[in-house]
């Protein structure tokens, strides 16, 4: 037996909260081994993000995007924990999983109408860290750009979490809801999580989806706030449905609030006829670079005539247009880490004057991608020897569908905490965002690091 007897009642309490009535002699002492025998459970990002202490992490200046690091060597996980697209929800077997049937929460107002709105605690184990704002989107019958089975309807909400302090864990967001009927005896395909629909050409449904955040996340800066979207059955609209949030590591839901009444779906809506999404670049083979390049004959016209610049603190020698220009050492940026065909002055030291088209810096720290990021090209390429990455995508393609990043990353150490080198270019840096992909695949072609 164990000799944790505060959580031994804790359970023993659970079980006789769930079901109303006093177990049966030999279940509890069964559930307790089961308990002190189930393995370690860790979160499905625990292999990506670093040891680091506090809230620290390594945050790129690309915009307002936080970039996070997928490893080569390890299996990529899905741009977010969710189910399979257009996959039927399944209903969790462990009752430890599912949420534990209650009545909507006393005092929480329903959200029935769209635009309904209210406000939840945010809470953990310790008990309120913040407040959450949930916001009653509609009843859709699909969507004309993301395919939906023409036997299921869409219920959206708007999550928007504000906090006071980091959870605890430290992991929230889309994995916190639940979709389940009101009436624990009522039969259906239930409970049911967030889904997410490709859209076509790019993109996800719904519309800025919300992620799952670690708490490496600075949320106190940071807006966290995104819609989810649950696929429910059509033959389930005569029931009574709720929405739960149920925090990681609570025994029990946190909140239960009335969503839906008994009423009629929303028609069925088809998916339109889907459009080509971009061609990923083209690469070629060349006789003057160890890797292939995208093809540009405006690129090999300003190699022809190349220049050399070395970073002497991250420890590297590149090959740049003799046309164009690098920076010497300015603030905190060393030399050879920003190049451009425009003469530039830089204003602040350390700060990155608009005319710089390219970028090169070495991170100390853990590198991810965020959950709505949209991939046009990835693949492994070996730079100097060592491995890399070269990959063109877009993190908010709902948003800002036009914007690309073109980027390398090159894992200088084995620990996905250690050090990085990053660099790149996007279309908001570049006035010709092609001629500055292809000169930058040139100049990190002839990329070495010092010996």
């Amino acid at each position: 037996m164990n000799e944790r007897p505060e959580m031994d009642e804790q359970i023993a309490a659970f079980v006789r909260e769930t079901v109303h009535a006093e177990p049966p002699p030999d279940l509890l002492p069964s559930l307790l081994d089961a308990v002190d025998n189930a393995p370690p459970q860790r979160p499905w990002y625990a292999g990506l993000l670093p040891a680091l202490p506090g809230a620290a992490v390594v945050v790129l200046a690309v915009g307002a995007v936080l970039l996070l690091w997928r490893p080569w060597g390890l299996a990529e996980p899905s741009p977010s924990p969710t189910p399979s697209p257009t996959a039927t929800p399944s209903v969790t077997a462990s009752p430890t999983d599912e949420p534990t049937p209650s009545s909507p929460t006393p005092g929480a107002d329903a959200l029935l109408e769209p635009g309904d709105s209210i406000e939840l605690a945010a809470v953990d184990q310790q008990g309120e860290w913040g407040r959450i704002r949930i916001e009653r989107g509609e009843d859709l019958g699909g969507y004309s750009d993301a395919d939906v089975p023409s036997d299921r309807f869409i219920i959206e909400f708007l999550i928007d979490y504000e906090a006071d302090r980091l959870p605890d864990p430290e992991q929230f967001g889309e994995p916190d809801w639940w979709l389940r009927l009101t009436d624990p005896d009522a039969d259906g395909p239930f409970p049911i999580t967030p889904t997410r629909f490709d859209r076509f050409p790019i993109g996800f449904r719904p519309e800025l989806p919300l992620s799952t955040f670690p708490g490496a996340v600075d949320i106190f800066t940071t807006a966290i706030e995104g819609r989810i979207a649950f696929d429910v059955p059509r033959d389930a609209a005569g029931l009574e449905l709720a929405l739960v949030y149920w925090p990681a590591g609570l025994a029990q839901p946190a909140a239960t609030v009335l969503v839906r009444e008994p009423g009629d779906p929303p028609e069925h809506v088809a998916m339109e006829e889907p459009r080509a999404a971009p061609a990923p670049p083209g690469y070629v083979e060349h006789p003057d670079f160890p890797i292939t390049v995208i093809e540009s004959e405006g690129a090999d016209d300003l190699f022809s005539n190349p220049d050399t610049c070395t970073n002497p603190v991250d420890g590297y020698t590149v090959s740049f247009p003799d046309d164009w220009y690098t920076n010497t050492e300015t603030g905190d940026v060393p030399a050879c880490s920003w190049f451009t065909p425009a003469f530039f002055e830089v204003a602040q030291p350390g700060e990155a004057p608009g005319e710089i088209w390219i970028s090169m810096a070495v991170m100390d720290g853990a590198l991810s991608y965020i959950g709505t990021t949209q991939f046009y090209s990835d693949e492994e390429v070996t730079v100097d020897g060592l491995q890399a990455r070269r990959m063109e995508y877009n993190p908010n393609p709902n948003g800002n569908p036009e914007y690309r990043r073109y980027h390398y990353v090159i894992q200088l150490e084995g620990a996905l905490d250690a050090l990085n080198f990053v660099a790149g270019t996007d279309t908001d840096m570049a006035d010709d965002y092609e001629l500055a992909r292809a000169v930058f695949d040139r100049i990190m072609a002839s990329l070495e690091f010092d010996q």
